[in-house]
């Protein structure tokens, strides 16, 4: 369903409840004329400033009309002695005006501008669904660089030639094309003229050539194509530019969330940001906050300024005293954005308020612009900054959370420990630049090969750490022996050296320990014995199996 068509059933749907809503607002102005005190006060006054932010949202001109009155009155009466007799009189004629406008025309349409077609934020295209072609007529290089990617986990078909890869082409396009210069069906300059078209259409060219010359290289560079490179291509400094060419270490969707007292806010808004591609979890009580952190880490917050209970400036103090969120972006939504208000929120820690009636578009872009710098300061403080993974503290944080979820709601976790075989005679011979590109390639093949809920982090030199929430223990130990196993086929090449590294893994369950600590032992343990019993192996107890 388009976003459109979401905005337009979240509209009837509100204007089906508006009546009732109007008809329980008239109901507390009632009671409170009746006896008048400061708690009913300000509980008939929510809810007229809640409508107000509601009539916007949704085009309602009329109704914010007679709101905005009623708004104004009622808020100059909060800090003030009992209303005089002529005042109450005029509060009766606007909550009158208010019921008889029930279904008086249909509303205007909320302002949806052109731009809300192209969104502004695209969030990465999943890993395992990038698809990549090799063009190369040598059957033997073609199949070597075909199982080297493949050891990764990419999706790889090999060509003979460019007649047979443009007809799969045609019917189902590739991300990414390694293209030989030399077939036997097309001359290089048919190559690099289709190679531009390819470039210009999203398809990433990556040149692989027998020759380094500068003039083959500037043919390259005018045909556009993303990398050149000469035969035999490095395999650890291929699979870095793919990754970096189809940025697939970068932008993971943004998660954002949002917290609203009344659902028809919570349901327009999430529809709106999740047309932009956003990850949204939306509640309608500032009481599920707590809860809801435990297992979805939002890059931003949106609060409402006033909520009954707890109202978005006492929500944003209380995200503020969380370690883990004290530079999170937070943002407060309210019909009122007078400058008070503005300053207020800021006091409280938020980082800006926005208008209800912001227009959509500008409204997104104000949520991505910010969400995407929480996650770069969030990113930049937990990752490791050689391979890009989770660093000691925050893989350590991570698996912890993850234990004590799977505990609570009876759910499994599978939390490894891997260790690179001989690491230290690998930097000895090869230096540490060897070791590093090592460490790199490793760190590609655990992005590429687990889900994007998985964790991976490096636990401190040569060892790293894999959480595997909520996967069954068989497919727990194939996952992970097949990553061992790929990763003992992967080519090393260091001054013209070839080599092989092999890994050593322990795996516990959440189901086997008492206490998280517990599990980090078992987990130590069982690698260890990994290594004793001649390395390139995984050790788990026996119970893993079943």
């Amino acid at each position: 369903m388009s976003f459109e068509d979401s905005l337009e059933q979240l509209k009837r749907q509100f204007l089906h409840a508006l009546p009732d809503k109007k008809k329980q607002i008239i109901t507390l102005w009632i009671s409170l004329r009746k006896n008048w005190n400061a708690h009913m006060l300000s509980a008939v006054y929510r809810e007229v400033h809640n409508l107000k932010g509601s009539s916007e949202t949704f085009g309602l001109s009329d109704t914010k009309h007679i709101v905005d009155k009623l708004e104004l009155q009622l808020k100059g009466l909060l800090n003030a002695p009992d209303p005089e007799l002529h005042t109450i009189k005029e509060l009766d004629t606007l909550f009158h005006q208010l019921l008889q406008n029930n279904m008086r025309g249909q509303p205007s349409p909320p302002v949806v501008e052109a731009q809300m077609q192209q969104s502004p934020y695209k969030p990465a295209k999943a890993r395992h669904d990038h698809h990549i072609a090799i063009i190369e007529d040598d059957g033997n290089v073609g199949a070597m660089i075909t199982k080297q990617l493949r050891e990764f986990g990419f999706s790889v078909q090999h060509f003979l030639n460019f007649t047979s890869f443009l007809v799969v082409q045609n019917e189902t396009p590739f991300d990414l094309i390694l293209l030989d210069l030399i077939l036997p069906d097309w001359t290089e300059e048919a190559l690099f003229e289709a190679a531009t078209e390819f470039e210009k259409n999203n398809t990433r060219v990556f040149v692989l050539s027998s020759r380094g010359d500068f003039d083959m290289r500037l043919l390259a560079i005018r045909a556009n194509v993303s990398e050149y490179f000469v035969k035999p291509a490095e395999t650890t400094l291929l699979v870095r530019k793919i990754h970096q060419s189809l940025k697939m270490s970068e932008k993971q969707p943004l998660k954002v969330l949002l917290v609203d007292d009344q659902q028809s806010m919570v349901d327009y808004f999430s529809s709106l940001l999740r047309s932009h591609g956003l990850i949204v979890k939306g509640l309608s009580s500032a009481e599920q906050v707590l809860p809801a952190l435990e297992q979805f880490e939002p890059d931003l917050f949106i609060f409402d300024l006033y909520m009954p209970e707890v109202n978005g400036l006492e929500l944003a103090k209380m995200i503020r005293q969380l370690d883990k969120y004290t530079s999170s972006p937070i943002l407060v939504l309210s019909s009122d954005d007078t400058m008070q208000n503005k300053v207020s929120i800021i006091q409280a820690g938020s980082d800006d308020l926005i208008s209800k009636q912001t227009a959509p578009s500008l409204f997104v872009a104000q949520v991505i612009s910010r969400a995407q710098r929480g996650h770069d300061i969030r990113s930049s403080a937990s990752r490791d900054s050689l391979t890009g993974l989770l660093n000691h503290t925050q893989i350590l944080v991570t698996a912890r959370r993850c234990y004590n979820v799977a505990r609570r709601i009876n759910s499994q976790v599978c939390i490894a420990m891997f260790d690179l075989d001989h690491f230290k005679k690998v930097n000895d011979t090869y230096g540490h630049a060897g070791g590093d590109k090592v460490l790199l390639a490793f760190a590609h093949l655990l992005q590429q090969s687990l889900r994007q809920t998985d964790f991976t982090g490096r636990y401190g030199g040569e060892e790293f750490m894999l959480v595997l929430p909520d996967m069954q223990k068989p497919l727990a130990i194939a996952k992970l022996n097949a990553i061992r196993e790929s990763f003992s086929h992967i080519v090393f090449v260091e001054d013209g050296v070839e080599f092989k590294v092999t890994l050593s893994g322990g795996l516990v369950f959440s189901d086997e320990c008492e206490e998280f600590q517990d599990c980090l032992l078992l987990a130590d343990k069982h690698l260890y014995e990994a290594k004793r019993l001649g390395r390139n192996q995984l050790v788990f107890s026996p119970s893993g199996q079943d």
